[in-house]
């Protein structure tokens, strides 16, 4: 217990925050003192949760967080204490807002507080005591008040602690060059490369957040300056894919049943992160500049990918990285690029695709986040109704506590709980020896004051113990200065019976509506990946037509087409890896390893997907392939699609291309095309039976008859 109670030992940056917010709420509580009113005291209270929302990060980061409970709680007091003489509306208010702060937890960390904050200012409206004023003018001067207090903890906060400088997207564009120069260093390096999995997950995760930094940024003070970024972003995506097809042509060099070897060994490796390595060196020394000239980097860099395609350096590396090769080097320049380049924007129906989505992820009876609303939104009931049937002003402290212990996790409510009543408790008492010294008023503030800093402090230093240690007596002692004539033992022990309570009722709702392991969420974005990561290889082999002048076949892909399928099969690809590793630890170890079974088997069908690009421009200019061959592609494009369709069900296995004759390669296109289309059989036969162990080992899944549709993006 005493070491859930120890002080943490804080940085410099936490002291400052500290003390920035006990002046915010010094200020106004020895506002309210002096002048006798009561407003004032509200409005410190204002200040108490407004200073709680506050981050780390850019002016615009903080204004938002900070905004949100500062200005939206004016909104919240108003619709607490205009619900308050209804118990019953205030009762589905509160349930209501309980779900949306619950379901906050979706968009992170910042926004899941912000949402909490305004919980609790709602439920503290609604067991505001009712004056002998109207309801209109009480709703309205008490939104003021609390309006006051967190406009002034707003600008107090912004002024007096300094901003970080907003350097989006020049941070998130270094990580993307970063994470490509440690791929190719890998591929370069003499020993195995082994999974290469985490480190295309890493450098698709990178890209996509440096794309949405870019237009996060978007606005028209410098809107050519952004598409410089946006130009050096898609390069960086661009010089991936390169990597991604030496990737595949070495690992069959290490896998010694793939065939395919020759000319492995010839591969440019070195060459290749000499120029991975200049290309991010030019891209840091020209963004550490506080003005960067992005025309020439953005012309640096073009001109680099000329010299990476170098032919002495590549002379005897194989024909699909020579191909990849041409076609990176082939990249438009900065002018060209612009006149193509469109800003995204979300159609309507994709924008309804996305809610109906989420709707259905989150509506899922074993969804973590949508099980942690319900809770949330009964255990805020829960403190509510008491304290509006005995008519308790203070009952929202049982709130406060509810809603600052609850989370997702059971370890870590348990954990907190235990930690807030400790600190909680130590609190009370410390509050009770304070007050029975009977301090006058201004040194009651300044002593309340004193542990808020404390409070904050180490909060920062990720304490709860020491939190509760330092805000329960700051809380006591300022509702004692509030009301002089009551005994501030009775505070204390009001305090101390309260947060008991709510961690009794956060502790029962848990129990009440237990988490689930989540295996719907991983099951559909499996799905997801399995239909991007499919459809591109169709794709790509479909490329092959171009060699046909038969009228009844469908055209090729174009390239556009192609590069947002591989975008977005590396996107799901991400996304499904990243859900497997938050759910590992509740599958079981049997369905955890047939899910990463099937994710690099996915990896493995978007690799051959870029080589068969790369060999078919390789091929350009050759003879049109046989009939055989042709009908072999035909029938791999029958196994993906009914891989997509139907993954697992039926027969263990779907229809392989290997299981009839296989045509005679005489051309070099037709051997090519050959090599990886059993290549590609193999690794969608290992999807399907990776898909139908799951459906064995999870047992609950609902098997689907209907087609699927991937989620877009």
């Amino acid at each position: 217990m005493l070491s859930a109670l120890r002080p943490p030992r804080p940085d410099a940056w936490m002291l400052q925050r500290g003390l920035v917010y006990a002046f915010s709420f010094l200020a106004l509580a020895g506002l309210g003192w002096l002048t006798g009113q009561a407003g004032y005291l509200w409005a410190a209270t204002a200040s108490i949760w407004t200073c709680l929302a506050d981050r780390r990060g850019t002016a615009g980061e903080r204004l938002i967080a900070l905004g949100s409970v500062g200005i939206g709680g004016a909104v919240a007091c108003a619709l607490g204490m205009a619900t308050a003489v209804t118990p019953w509306t205030a009762l589905a208010l509160v349930l209501i807002a309980g779900l949306a702060a619950g379901l906050a937890e979706t968009k992170g960390a910042v926004p899941a507080l912000s949402a909490k904050l305004l919980y609790v200012v709602l439920i503290a409206s609604c067991l505001q005591p009712a004056g002998d004023a109207e309801l209109a003018a009480r709703v309205i001067a008490g939104s003021q008040e609390f309006l006051l207090g967190g406009i002034f903890a707003c600008l107090a906060c912004l002024f007096l602690i300094p901003s970080e400088r907003d350097n989006r997207p020049r941070n998130e564009i270094l990580a993307v060059f970063d994470a490509l120069l440690r791929f190719a260093s890998a591929l370069a390096g003499d020993n195995p490369v082994g999974d290469t999995a985490a480190s295309k997950r890493e450098i698709r995760e990178r890209i996509e957040a440096a794309r949405l930094a870019v237009n996060a940024r978007r606005s028209l003070r410098d809107p050519l300056g952004l598409m410089h970024y946006a130009y050096v972003v898609s390069l960086a995506d661009a010089m991936f894919a390169l990597l991604i097809v030496a990737a595949e042509l070495h690992s069959r060099r290490d896998d010694a049943s793939g065939p395919g070897d020759g000319g492995v060994e010839r591969l440019p490796l070195l060459h290749l992160m000499r120029c991975v390595a200049d290309v991010r060196e030019q891209v840091r020394e020209a963004l550490a500049h506080q003005a960067p000239d992005l025309p020439s980097l953005c012309a640096a860099l073009a001109r680099e990918l000329r010299r990476l395609h170098a032919p002495l350096a590549n002379a005897g590396a194989p024909p699909p990285y020579q191909a990849a090769l041409g076609a990176l080097a082939r990249y438009p320049a900065f002018a060209e690029w612009r006149s193509e380049y469109r800003w995204p924007r979300r159609a309507y129906r994709r924008t309804w695709q996305r809610w109906r989505a989420a709707l259905a992820e989150h509506t899922a009876r074993d969804a973590r986040v949508a099980r942690h609303a319900v809770r949330l939104a009964m255990a805020g009931s829960m403190s509510l109704m008491p304290a509006q049937f005995w008519k308790v002003d203070h009952g929202y402290w049982v709130a406060v506590t509810v809603i600052m212990v609850l989370s997702p996790q059971l370890q870590t409510t348990r954990r907190i709980s235990f930690q807030r009543f400790a600190g909680s408790l130590a609190g009370a008492l410390l509050a009770c020896a304070i007050g029975l010294a009977h301090p006058p008023a201004p040194l009651a503030l300044a002593i309340s004051a004193a542990f808020l800093a404390a409070a904050y402090t180490s909060r920062l230093a990720g304490s709860p113990g020491a939190f509760a240690l330092g805000l329960t007596p700051a809380v006591i002692l300022f509702s004692w200065v509030g009301a002089p004539a009551a005994d501030s033992s009775h505070f204390a022990a009001l305090r101390g019976i309260d947060t008991a309570l709510g961690c009794l009722i956060a502790l029962a709702s848990y129990y009440v509506l237990a988490p689930r392991a989540e295996l719907s969420r991983v099951y559909r974005h499996s799905i997801d990946a399995l239909v991007a990561n499919t459809a591109y290889l169709r794709a790509a082999f479909a490329g092959a037509s171009a060699f046909t002048s038969s009228p009844t076949r469908s055209p090729a892909p174009t390239q556009t087409r192609l590069e947002t399928l591989r975008v977005t099969a590396g996107r799901t690809s991400s996304r499904a890896d990243h859900t497997l590793q938050q759910a590992a630890a509740e599958l079981t170890p049997e369905l955890t390893w047939e899910y990463a079974k099937l994710h690099m088997a996915l990896r493995r069908m978007a690799a051959l997907a870029g080589l068969v690009r790369a060999g078919l421009e390789a091929e350009a200019g050759a003879s049109l392939p046989e009939p055989a061959t042709l009908a072999m592609l035909h029938g791999l494009a029958a196994q993906l699609s009914e891989v997509a369709a139907h993954p697992g069900s039926g027969a263990t296995s779907v229809t392989s291309v290997t299981s009839g004759a296989m045509p005679d390669a005489t051309a070099p296109l037709d051997g090519f095309l050959i090599e990886q289309a059993v290549l590609a059989s193999s690794q969608a036969s290992a999807a399907h039976t990776a898909m139908a162990a799951i459906h064995q080992l999870a047992g609950g899944l609902s098997k689907r008859t209907d087609q699927h549709l991937a989620q877009p993006g």
